[in-house]
C-alpha cells in the first residue's frame, strides 16, 4: 500500500489478516462479522472498500462460488488454481494444474494480454449423490 502512496490503516490490516488467516472463500460480510466478533470498530463500508482496494493492488482475489455475491480469497503463496463449485450442496473444491497455467498463458498471448494470476470456476454438481444430498440439507436422498 506504502509504495502506491496509500496509507496503511489498522482497518485495511485488519481485513487483509482475516482474509490471510482464514484460509476460506469469504464474502464481505462474513469478514465484516468475524472483525466485529474481535472487537474491531470497522463499518461495513470500510470492509467493501477495503477489500476493492485489496484487489486492486493483487492482494486478494474476486471469485464468484454461484451465491449471488463475490467471495475474497488470499493471493500470495497461493497457485493459479480451479474451483468445482457443487451447485446443488455448495461444497467447494480446489485443484491446480500446470497443464492448465500453459494453456492460460498460451491464451493470454493470444490476445496480447499478460498473465497476472487466475483463478477459474467450475459448476457442476457432485458425483456422490448421497454425500451432496446430506450437505444439502436434504432428508430424503433419493
Amino acid at each position: 500500500m506504502k509504495s502506491e502512496g496509500l496509507r496503511c490503516t489498522s482497518e485495511r490490516i485488519d481485513v487483509l489478516q482475516e482474509v490471510y488467516r482464514s484460509g476460506a472463500h469469504l464474502d464481505a460480510d462474513e469478514i465484516y462479522s468475524r472483525l466485529r466478533e474481535k472487537g474491531t470498530g470497522i463499518s461495513r463500508a470500510t470492509v467493501y472498500h477495503t477489500l476493492d482496494l485489496l484487489f486492486r493492488l493483487n492482494l486478494v482475489s474476486r471469485i464468484d462460488l454461484g451465491h449471488h455475491h463475490t467471495h475474497y480469497e488470499r493471493v500470495l503463496g497461493v497457485a493459479n488454481h480451479l474451483h468445482f463449485v457443487c451447485q446443488r450442496c455448495g461444497k467447494v473444491s480446489e485443484a491446480a494444474s500446470s497443464q492448465l497455467d500453459g494453456m492460460v498463458e498460451k491464451l493470454c498471448a493470444s490476445h496480447e494480454f499478460s498473465l497476472g494470476s487466475f483463478s477459474l470456476q467450475v459448476f457442476g454438481e457432485c458425483l456422490d449423490r448421497e454425500a451432496c444430498d446430506i450437505r444439502a440439507g436434504k432428508e430424503d436422498a433419493g
